[in-house]
């Protein structure tokens, strides 16, 4: 009888060891998304700001609708260059 006991102290003291290794590596994976989210921010923000600089700079030479559509197709092509170089990467 005071084996079976042993075995499922035992048991239990590897489970509680599990449970807080289990939970640092939650904690990780957690901060490491958020860092990635914020991350991802910063990134679409300075992409932005470049389209909307090649947009201003594109002005006086084309005017507003064409400087507009310049920077919307550039941005459309970037986009698709990079969805079909992801694609290819996944394959």
């Amino acid at each position: 009888m005071a084996g079976i006991v042993e075995v499922l102290l035992g048991l239990l003291d590897v489970l509680e060891a599990e449970a807080r290794s289990l939970r640092m590596g939650f904690l990780r994976v957690v901060s490491a998304l958020l860092v990635l989210a914020a991350a991802g921010v910063f990134v679409l923000a300075a992409l932005l700001f470049s389209l909307w600089a090649a947009y201003a700079w594109l002005i006086p030479w084309l005017g507003v609708p064409l400087a507009a559509l310049a920077v919307s197709l550039f941005s459309l092509l970037a986009g698709a260059g990079l969805w079909w170089r992801a694609r290819a990467l996944l394959r």
